[in-house]
């Protein structure tokens, strides 16, 4: 089966998660349209890309582009059509509209919440056709699903899916215990405001000025745009030394190392003004197949994985209050253990990746 799939920039740094769901089929024949093409991340795929990348042809593709992509498709010859991303799908449809194979697209968030939003009702216009011409659009949980069913999407061509991570690459044994006292709290996510990092930095404030004798140290791995107003933030709480910025780490040692040495997983997200939502941060669930014990929110997609008190802790979104107290009680060694062998078990049995390759393959399927 050759799968032709569909994104403007391949692969985003921070999208491993539609590699991955490439590369755990290795027996299907993999072909990528990209306007960008990033080539940040090995793939089995092979990748085809327009040379040049005049300004906001990642948006509305130009007839050259148009021009490059038909000529490809009457060599590589589809079987079906794998969009990433509603957005993307909208991209390239002069490319698939009258090509007669099954196409699905995957959601992610951002096109599911954001774009609604900031657009308001222009988005319709450019959604509306891909809704009527693709077959099948997957959505990561329930309230995905439920969301788009509220912009119009019927409820027949939606399936919920879920890709997965690659749990193994994150099975290691841990050891709970604190080193010399110290908690070690670790966030891995992008420096933007859905991820709620001023959450934990104002409950690491409280625990300071109200419990002086616990030890901690706060390691954040991302960049981002907040990566300024964050680190003065530090200053003015009075933690800026229990802090370190890393910024943006592939998966390389020094990311293993600090997933390994951590004791707790923070990951707070926190719906902004602007409707941006997550579904399943990746980065939650590998924290979980390592065995750490996870702190997130009632947000987006996250309850659909933690199981709060069980496979990890869910508070109230922007609730630093809520995030100390739980904090101060996961200095606990046995709660840490506990916790976070029933997160890495869930992980594993549900969320891995290969388990969910095999649904996605019968998806492709039933397709076709």
């Amino acid at each position: 089966m050759n799968v032709l799939h569909l994104e403007r920039k391949f692969p985003g740094n921070t999208e491993t998660f539609i590699v991955n769901q490439i590369n755990a089929l290795p027996n299907y024949k993999h072909s990528v349209f990209t306007v960008d093409f990033l080539n940040s991340l090995p793939s089995i795929a092979k990748v085809y890309h327009p040379r040049s990348v005049p300004f906001l042809s990642d948006k509305i593709l130009r007839n050259n582009q148009v021009a490059y992509f038909k000529e490809q498709l009457d060599i590589i010859k589809p079987d079906i059509v794998h969009a990433h991303f509603i957005t993307d799908a909208c991209v390239f449809r002069e490319i698939t509209k009258n090509l007669n194979i099954p196409k699905i697209c995957s959601c992610y968030g951002y096109d599911v919440s954001v774009v609604p939003v900031k657009f308001k009702y222009f988005y319709k216009h450019f959604y509306k056709p891909v809704i009527e011409e693709y077959d099948l659009f997957l959505a990561m949980t329930e309230e995905m699903k439920n969301d788009l069913m509220n912009m119009g999407f019927p409820e027949s061509k939606i399936k919920v899916h879920y890709h997965g991570i690659d749990t193994q690459k994150f099975d290691s044994i841990r050891n709970y215990e604190l080193i010399k006292g110290e908690m070690k709290i670790l966030t891995i996510a992008s420096l933007l405001e859905v991820k709620g990092h001023e959450t934990v930095l104002r409950a690491l404030s409280l625990i300071k000025n109200e419990n002086p004798h616990l030890k901690f140290h706060y390691d954040i791995v991302g960049g981002g745009k907040l990566k300024k107003t964050l680190t003065q933030m530090t200053y003015d709480l009075g933690i800026a030394e229990n802090i370190t910025f890393h910024g943006y780490l592939n998966h390389s040692e020094n990311m293993k190392s600090l997933i390994q040495h951590a004791n707790v997983f923070v990951h707070p997200s926190a719906l902004t003004k602007q409707n941006d939502k997550e579904g399943i941060p990746g980065a939650i669930v590998e924290a979980m197949a390592s065995g750490l014990p996870v702190i997130s929110t009632y947000h987006g997609g996250i309850p659909f994985v933690i199981n709060d008190k069980k496979t990890g802790f869910l508070i109230k979104e922007k609730d630093d209050r809520a995030m100390a107290e739980l904090l101060i009680k996961l200095y606990d060694y046995d709660l840490r253990k506990e916790v976070g062998e029933q997160a890495k078990m869930y992980a594993r049995e549900f969320l891995d990746l290969y388990k969910k390759a095999r649904d996605l393959e019968e998806i492709y399927k039933s397709l076709i």
